[in-house]
C-alpha cells in the first residue's frame, strides 16, 4: 500500500512563529527598496517573502494519522462533569468579626500600658 493510497493531507498547515524572523526583515527591505530605488524590485521582494510563507505552511501540513494510531471513541458519550455551587455565598462580605454566641465582643489581647505619666515638677 502506497502512502498516496490513504486518507488525504491538508495543503497547508500553521506557520511558524520563527519564520517571521526571516520574513519581516525581507519585507523591510521591499518596502526600503520599493521606495528608494524601483517599485519592481520591492515588490520582487515582498513576493519572495510572500513564497517563504507559503513554504513554511507546506512543510507543518499536518500528517494523516494511521488508522491504527487514532484514538478509540467510546460507545457512549461521557457523563458532564456534576455541577457545583458558587464557592462563596453572593452578597457583601461581613465588616467584621463575627461575635461569638455570649454577646461578648471578638477576643482581644489585653493592651499592656507602661503605666501613669511622670510627674511633673
Amino acid at each position: 500500500m502506497s502512502p498516496r493510497d490513504g486518507a488525504s493531507r491538508p495543503k497547508f498547515g500553521r506557520i511558524d512563529p520563527f519564520c517571521l524572523m526571516a520574513v519581516l526583515p525581507v519585507l523591510a527591505v521591499a518596502g526600503i527598496l520599493g521606495a528608494l530605488v524601483h517599485w519592481a524590485l520591492g515588490v520582487g521582494c515582498a513576493a519572495f517573502a510572500g513564497l517563504i510563507l507559503l513554504f513554511d505552511s507546506w512543510v507543518n501540513r499536518p500528517r494523516p494519522v494511521p488508522p491504527e494510531e487514532r484514538p478509540v471513541r467510546a460507545s457512549r458519550p461521557a457523563a458532564p462533569p456534576p455541577a457545583r455551587g458558587p464557592a462563596r455565598a453572593p452578597g457583601r462580605a461581613p465588616a467584621r468579626a463575627p461575635r461569638p454566641q455570649d454577646g461578648r465582643g471578638p477576643a482581644r489581647a489585653p493592651v499592656r500600658r507602661a503605666g501613669p505619666p511622670p510627674a511633673g515638677r
